[in-house]
């Protein structure tokens, strides 16, 4: 079948914090800010932005298998999991948590994660001077593990 789903979010990025959490987790801290760009551990996939304060653009992908990487430059790629017994994960940063969850589909399943991000060393430099919208752009895609 291929590709299932497709979301687009606004992440307000702050700190640049950026990750990935099961709804249902119950995780009683944050990542920490030196935690490596696309680390994870159960039920949170840690991200970090290149900026500091801004909005990046996040795209998520459901497949039913392994897609291919996206072709692109992308500036980092990571492959992790991520354990999502609600079917959904929220994107949250040190300050909140998106609006709307990406809804996976099937709870109770382990999920690989590929995340492709471009504009980490542009938003760097603009952010130190403002609060750019749409530099940074993350392309996520989930398939079953």
């Amino acid at each position: 079948m291929g590709l299932l789903a497709t979301q687009h979010l606004d992440a307000e990025v702050m700190f640049y914090g950026l990750w990935m959490e099961d709804v249902g987790a119950s995780f009683d801290d944050e990542p920490k800010p030196d935690a490596p760009f696309g680390s994870s551990t159960g039920g949170r996939v840690v991200i970090h932005s290149g900026g500091h304060t801004h909005t990046a653009d996040f795209c998520a992908e459901v497949w039913d298998e392994e897609p291919s990487a996206a072709p692109g430059p992308w500036e980092k790629l990571a492959q992790i999991q991520i354990d999502a017994p609600a079917g959904q994960v929220c994107l949250w940063t040190y300050a909140a948590m998106t609006k709307e969850d990406i809804v996976l589909g099937q709870p109770g399943r382990t999920w690989r994660v590929r995340v492709h991000v471009r504009g980490r060393e542009e938003v760097y430099k603009l952010a130190q001077l403002d609060v750019p919208e749409g530099i940074e752009h993350y392309l996520v895609q989930f398939w079953p593990a």
